[in-house]
């Protein structure tokens, strides 16, 4: 039992760190609407508002659904790890530091969400053509390169 809690308390910040840190970058044609690049794995959680050029919007379903699948990964990983190759053992500092680390990664997302002054919505409600996509780190700006080639 004990080593469940253990894989749990890791598991949980562990998602947090993953979920603002790695990402995929969607370049989409909005159905009568503009272009742009949405971000989110494995569905669409974030785009850009097409009335303004800095906000973003949220789709609440599609954002939970995401943090459900990278925990899903990220306790399934774990279990993994520890039942067939190594046993995860770790001193309660260093849990301390990866949710200090989670917790600043989800301060700094929270405090750019309220700072602009972002929307959210239930569900996407418009439909996209996808043009491209890749993987993207929290600090690349690949995806901005690849749209700006697009519109050359």
């Amino acid at each position: 039992m004990r080593s469940k809690k253990r894989l749990l308390s890791l598991a949980l910040p562990l998602t947090f760190i993953c979920f603002i840190l790695f990402t995929k970058w969607w370049i989409v044609d909005v159905i009568d609407g503009a272009d742009g690049v949405m971000y989110g794995f494995p569905l669409i959680y974030k785009s850009p508002v097409f009335y303004t050029s800095i906000t973003e919007q949220f789709f609440v379903v599609e954002l939970i659904f995401d943090l459900i699948i990278y925990f899903i990964a990220v306790l399934g990983t774990l279990y993994f790890v520890n039942r067939y190759i190594i046993e995860i053992k770790f001193q309660k500092p260093f849990l301390w530091v990866i949710q200090s680390i989670a917790i600043l990664l989800f301060c700094l997302e929270l405090f750019v969400v309220i700072a602009l002054e972002d929307d959210f919505l239930i569900k996407r409600d418009f439909d996209i053509e996808l043009k491209q996509t890749g993987f993207k780190f929290y600090f690349s700006n690949e995806e901005r390169n690849e749209y700006n080639k697009l519109h050359q």
